[in-house]
C-alpha cells in the first residue's frame, strides 16, 4: 500500500500526538502540521477510506489497529534516521528532527533497520560513543577523515623504471594513438601483469613478460606505460 510522504506524514501525526491509541483532535493535527482544518479533514477521508482511521464529522480522529501497524512503521524509521543523524553525526536536534521527517518516507525497512542497529552499537560502547560525539564530530568539522585507512601504499612510476625482476600491474597508456594501438595489440593492457625480465647494455630497450610472451620494448614506449608496483 502506497500512501505517499503527506498521508504518511498525517497518518504519523496522528500517531505520535495519540500515542498510537487516544483520539486525537483535528485541531492538533492541524497545528502541528502546520495546515488548515480542512486539509486535515480531506486527508482523514482518504486515510478512512484505506481503513487506517476512524472519524466522523466534527469528531476526534482514532487509528484502526490496521493504521497504528502503519503508521508505527513510518514512525520507527523517522526515529532510527533522526538517531543516526543526531547521535552518530551530531546534526542539532531540530535540523535532525527536520530531515529525518523527509528521509523516513524514501528508506527501505532493512536500511532503517540497519541505522537503528548502528546507533544501538554506539549507544553501547561507552568509548565508541565518546568518539562519535567527541572527536568524531570535529573531524567532520574539519572535513578529515578521523583514521588512517591503513592501505598499502600505492606506488605508481612508469615502466622503465622498473628494475630487474620487478613485477607491476598496468594502470594506464599514456601515449599517442599510433603508439598506443601498437602497445595495446601487443598486450600491453590496463590491469596485465608484467616483469622486467632484463634491461639492454645502455639501457634501452628493455625487455618485459606480459601474458606469457617476451616483448622488447623501447624506453621512449615504456616511459608512457604507467604501472603500480606489486
Amino acid at each position: 500500500m502506497e500512501l505517499g510522504m503527506s498521508l504518511e506524514d498525517y497518518l504519523e501525526s496522528i500517531f505520535v500526538l495519540g500515542a498510537g491509541k487516544r483520539p486525537v483532535r483535528l485541531t492538533d493535527i492541524a497545528r502541528k502540521l502546520s495546515v488548515r482544518k480542512s486539509s486535515v479533514v480531506g486527508a482523514l477521508n482518504k486515510l478512512q477510506s484505506e481503513n487506517l482511521v476512524i472519524h466522523e464529522r466534527y469528531g476526534d480522529v482514532m487509528l484502526t489497529q490496521k493504521g497504528i501497524e502503519v503508521a508505527s512503521k513510518v514512525y520507527k524509521k523517522h526515529l532510527a534516521v533522526y538517531a543516526f543523524l543526531a547521535e552518530v553525526l551530531g546534526i542539532d536536534d531540530i535540523a535532525a528532527n527536520r530531515q529525518a521527517c523527509n528521509i523516513e518516507h524514501y528508506i527501505a525497512q532493512d536500511t532503517a533497520d540497519r541505522l537503528d542497529m548502528l546507533v544501538r552499537f554506539v549507544r553501547s560502547c561507552e568509548e565508541m560513543t565518546k568518539l562519535f560525539k567527541d572527536e568524531f564530530r570535529n573531524f567532520i568539522e574539519q572535513g578529515i577523515l578521523p583514521f588512517p585507512c591503513n592501505k598499502k601504499e600505492v606506488i605508481m612510476i612508469t615502466l622503465e623504471k622498473l628494475h630487474v625482476g620487478e613485477k607491476a600491474v598496468i594502470k594506464r597508456i599514456n601515449c599517442d594513438l599510433p603508439i598506443k594501438s601498437r602497445l595495446l595489440a601487443m598486450g600491453i593492457v590496463p590491469g596485465a601483469e608484467v616483469i622486467l625480465e632484463k634491461l639492454a647494455p645502455l639501457g634501452d630497450p628493455i625487455d618485459i613478460l606480459v601474458k606469457g610472451y617476451h616483448l622488447s620494448l623501447r624506453k621512449e614506449e615504456a616511459s608512457c606505460i604507467e604501472v603500480e608496483k606489486k
